[in-house]
């Protein structure tokens, strides 16, 4: 009997092998590594969408739209237990553990298993979604609340939840997903749950919405500043005054067109600038201690005062600058630029800038950087007139930082922190919220237009179409203008 050849013997171990090894493989229901039978796909309702599927639908919706914010909770307690860090943050598939197992080993279940959380950004509520372990039968209330105003929206037995339920992946089992009605500006969640171990399940609660009545207004220009900006005002004849650095003066169009740069003194220290209704500008320099004026085609005129120091502003029913220092306002004439009169503030308060309307109303920015208030005051006597506050939410600090009137009254306050990190909120003359606008931005390495990374000043023209806002640091400082109305 003839052998075969060495290399067909080879190829017929070869083959069996094969055979041998395709014979082993797993089953497509069975788990490759565990060889656990793999559980049939369950079927969702409409009701019960997968995730993947109502996220898409949030974000062609939604998501898309201007001031869209989701959010994971900036803080959360069981104040029964002094427990903190309860579900804060988003949801994170990729962690081992859902919850705070650690919850589940006090000692005792005292009955109150309330979980507070605070959000950053107070928001109109559109869904809330929690991620957790538990069912939803075992949430017996919850609360979205404004912190501020004490609005608060409540789903309970009289108003039961309607959850979506579907399963998601991850250490947590379940979204448990609720969509809000409401117009209340939202900033803390309570959920209570039936008992301490189903509290202890609840990984994140993610809360979406839109910030209230957040605009995009078109940026007409920006252009770059040489350092640091002061101060910036535009005078009624469409010509734009900015200070940057201690002396840098200059002098811009409504088209960003850069006119002149004007000369101040060497030791000039400029902390304000302002300009009346001729056109004329002036100058606060606490170097010199003086006050300088300078003609609508920015030549020096006139200089006067003694160890000024503060924020000016103009007063067109009596045609006098009136001086911001410390808890004290100085009046000044405009033509021989002397000291008329003061007012004495309240000295419990801090002030930041001051404001006039075209009638001579006068307002200032009280408090302005922890409980902030637009102040209206009277310009002979310094008496409260009204205040109309600026703060939404009680869980994160505000720094307002200048203001601006235009001709039909309208306010336009400039923040450099805020809740929903904003830079403008502009208010109706009763000092009603019309709009808020310009994204506060942390990146020092460059912001595109419309954002704001530390802004310094804020003026608008009398009609209302322009605001211009200065802001940066050093050589990465511009000057923007917003066109607020677009001629049809």
């Amino acid at each position: 009997m003839n052998k075969r050849p060495k290399f067909q013997q080879f190829m017929v171990l070869v083959l069996l092998v094969i055979l041998v090894l395709s014979a082993c493989k797993p089953n497509a229901d069975y788990d490759a590594e565990t060889q656990a039978v793999r559980p049939e796909p369950k079927s969702t309702s409409a009701d019960f969408l997968p995730v993947e599927v109502i996220e898409t639908e949030q974000n062609t919706n939604e998501a898309n739209l201007p001031g869209f914010v989701r959010q994971g909770a900036a803080s959360g307690f069981m104040d029964t237990y002094q427990a903190e860090e309860v579900a804060t943050g988003g949801y994170d598939p990729t962690v081992f553990e859902c919850g705070a197992p650690w919850l589940a080993n006090f000692s005792e279940d005292f009955g109150d298993n309330t979980i507070r959380l605070h959000y950053s950004t107070p928001v109109i509520p559109t869904q809330i979604e929690l991620f957790t372990n538990s069912k939803p039968e075992t949430i017996k209330r919850v609360e979205l609340l404004n912190s501020f105003s004490g609005l608060a929206v409540i789903y309970d037995e009289s108003q039961p939840p309607q959850w979506k339920q579907s399963t998601i992946q991850g250490p947590c089992e379940n979204s448990l997903k609720l969509e809000i009605e409401t117009e209340i500006e939202v900033d803390t969640i309570f959920i209570e749950f039936t008992d301490l171990a189903s509290a202890s399940r609840l990984d994140a609660v993610e809360l979406s919405g839109q910030l209230n009545l957040y605009t995009s207004p078109l940026i007409y220009w920006r252009v770059p500043l040489p350092d640091t900006p002061v101060d910036m005002v535009v005078n009624p004849l469409g010509k734009i005054f900015v200070a940057a650095g201690t002396n840098g003066l200059y002098k811009f169009d409504l088209e960003g067109n850069q006119l002149d740069k004007m000369h101040a003194p060497d030791q000039a220290d400029v902390m304000s600038v302002e300009a009346d209704a001729s056109g004329n500008f002036f100058v606060a320099d606490s170097g010199f201690g003086w006050l300088v004026v300078f003609d609508s085609e920015g030549f020096q005129s006139d200089a006067g005062g003694e160890d000024i120091f503060g924020h000016l502003a103009y007063n067109p029913a009596d045609d006098n600058l009136y001086l911001l220092r410390g808890d004290t306002i100085e009046i000044y004439s405009t033509d021989a630029v002397a000291l008329i009169r003061q007012i004495q503030l309240d000295d419990l308060h801090s002030y930041a800038n001051i404001a006039f309307d075209s009638g001579g109303r006068m307002f200032l920015l009280r408090d302005h950087d922890w409980d902030a208030v637009l102040l209206e005051m009277d310009p002979l006597t310094g008496e409260e007139l009204d205040a109309f506050p600026l703060i939404t939410s009680n869980h994160r600090d505000i720094v307002a930082k200048d203001l601006t009137v235009d001709a039909q009254g309208n306010f336009y306050v400039l923040f450099s922190m805020n809740t929903g990190e904003i830079a403008v909120h502009m208010l109706d003359p009763r000092g009603n919220l019309m709009q808020r606008f310009g994204h506060l931005t942390s990146d020092i390495e460059g912001w595109s237009e419309g954002s704001f990374w530390d802004p310094k000043a804020i003026s608008v023209t009398p009609d209302g179409r322009f605001l211009m806002i200065v802001d940066g640091y050093e050589d990465e400082s511009y000057l923007s203008a917003f066109l607020l109305v677009i001629d049809e």
